[in-house]
């Protein structure tokens, strides 16, 4: 059970992810490691979805080695204005019996994936809903989250170890 403080760490974490979309994700498999920016949406588990085909290195890589880290951010000119999420986790391909309720999550975070499905306008409009509808969705269950916040203080963090129960 989580304590009050945790409860409150565990909610500011996912209202910074619900505010953001887009995600640095870091893989490594056999040494080499690779990082890429994704789009994201997020549950009030702190769990992260993303789309991709698993052809990409990112995919491929996860196949492998699902431990992943990510870190999403602003763009900042003022050191005291600093806010940003640093997480480790494990990546794992979504399952088709979860696919409709998170493409539901996904949808809800970016409507104009809806459009897309619903009323495509153009050729391409219909070549990117044909592209998405054939890749996956995957999830990134935190093990272990920081959230920085120099607004606080200079090097001000929270962090926060997810249990599975926590993550699911």
């Amino acid at each position: 059970m989580a304590t009050p403080d945790q409860a409150s760490l565990k909610s500011s974490i996912c209202r910074y992810l619900m505010r953001h979309t887009t995600l640095s994700l870091a893989t490594c498999y056999d040494n080499q490691a690779w990082s890429t920016d994704l789009f994201y949406a997020s549950d009030d588990g702190c769990r992260l979805y993303f789309i991709s085909s698993g052809t990409t290195r990112h995919c491929q890589h996860i196949a492998d080695n699902p431990q992943v880290s990510v870190s999403i951010s602003g763009e900042f000119t003022d050191w005291g204005a600093i806010k940003g999420l640093q997480l480790d986790g494990v990546a794992s391909l979504v399952s088709d019996s979860d696919r409709d309720a998170v493409h539901a999550t996904y949808i809800a975070k970016f409507p104009s994936l809806r459009k897309l499905y619903e009323a495509p306008e153009n050729e391409q409009d219909r070549q990117i809903a044909a592209r998405l509808s054939e890749s996956h969705f995957y999830r990134i269950s935190p093990g272990w989250v920081r959230l920085i916040d120099n607004s606080k203080g200079f090097g001000h963090k929270e962090e926060m170890s997810f249990s599975h129960a926590d993550a699911t």
